[in-house]
């Protein structure tokens, strides 16, 4: 059976847009005890600007995106399908407890919060390219196909990378030694590292969205029922409408080469050389299948 295992990367794309664009700096000062002797310190914190919708919400309009355009089997219902995807993908943000922590912690570190996504990407991205080879295993589509879609996991590499080269440097110009008013300073740099990640999040959540769309579009006209949609055991390019798989194909590499250029243009300013390197990975295997599944397109 070919394993779902839709990426861990759909909620943290999310996440990088609730712990970095939609926050302010909140000064605070708070008296702490050394050796029984009290000493005030002042920090700045950072906060939500605005409350925000449930997670759920999210959630279900992604899918809602997805499916308001999707031809499903016969055996399938839209509204339990969907039902289906939007459980499992909320089950599964809930259990993570590990970056809910992480989300709490960034009051006080946005750097902190992004090397937290990055290396918890990079540790997982031998499971990832396992999971697309295994894929093309149990299929008859071609390797073309599942190239592009490993693409995906090598511009989110140097996405994250990028991300955490702005964010550091925000957090390095607010922090300069002399600067009188840090208040002021971070609150100046939090508005130009925003700028510069606004649309580098939002192209990529747009790429996320079709590439997850592709996925299931043929995965649920390769399924028998609901119930097999987690685990097909054969992934068939001859159940597939030919318009309909190229026109969800065409969107996904259409916003998937947007992204990898919208990453080349920001490195010049953050990371030139962000293009000229790849996953570092001392497994041989993830090196292999990296290799097989994809190719660096600029």
């Amino acid at each position: 059976m070919v394993k779902m295992a839709t990426s861990s990367m759909e909620y943290p794309s999310s996440a990088l847009r609730y712990g970095l664009l939609s926050i302010k700096p909140i000064p605070y000062e708070e008296i702490v005890k050394v050796k029984g002797i009290k000493f005030k310190t002042t920090g700045i914190r950072f906060e939500p600007e605005k409350q925000f919708d449930k997670y759920e919400d999210f959630i279900d309009f992604r899918y809602y995106q997805i499916f308001e355009r999707m031809p499903l089997p016969e055996a399938f219902s839209l509204e339990k399908t969907r039902q289906h995807f939007v459980e499992t993908a909320i089950k599964t943000f809930n259990e993570d407890k590990e970056l809910q922590n992480e989300l709490e912690k960034k009051e006080t570190s946005l750097l902190g919060f992004v090397s937290f996504l990055r290396n918890r990407f990079e540790s997982r991205v031998s499971e990832y390219y396992e999971i697309e080879a295994n894929r093309f295993l149990h299929s008859n589509l071609p390797l073309s196909f599942f190239s592009q879609i490993a693409m995906v996991l090598n511009t989110y590499q140097k996405y994250l990378s990028l991300i955490k080269r702005v964010v550091r440097r925000c957090e390095m110009l607010s922090g300069l030694p002399g600067i009188r008013n840090r208040f002021g300073a971070t609150e100046r740099q939090l508005k130009e590292m925003k700028q510069v990640l606004s649309p580098l999040i939002d192209k990529m959540d747009s790429c996320l969205r079709e590439l997850h769309a592709l996925k299931l579009y043929v995965i649920l006209w390769s399924a028998k029922d609901i119930d097999e949609v987690d685990h097909p055991e054969f992934l068939d390019i001859t159940k597939l409408d030919q318009a309909y798989f190229l026109e969800y194909f065409n969107s996904y590499t259409t916003q998937l080469r947007n992204m990898r250029r919208m990453i080349y243009d920001v490195s010049k300013d953050f990371d030139p050389e962000i293009f000229s390197r790849e996953i570092a990975s001392s497994n041989t295997t993830t090196v292999l299948l990296s290799k097989l599944l994809s190719s660096d397109i600029e």
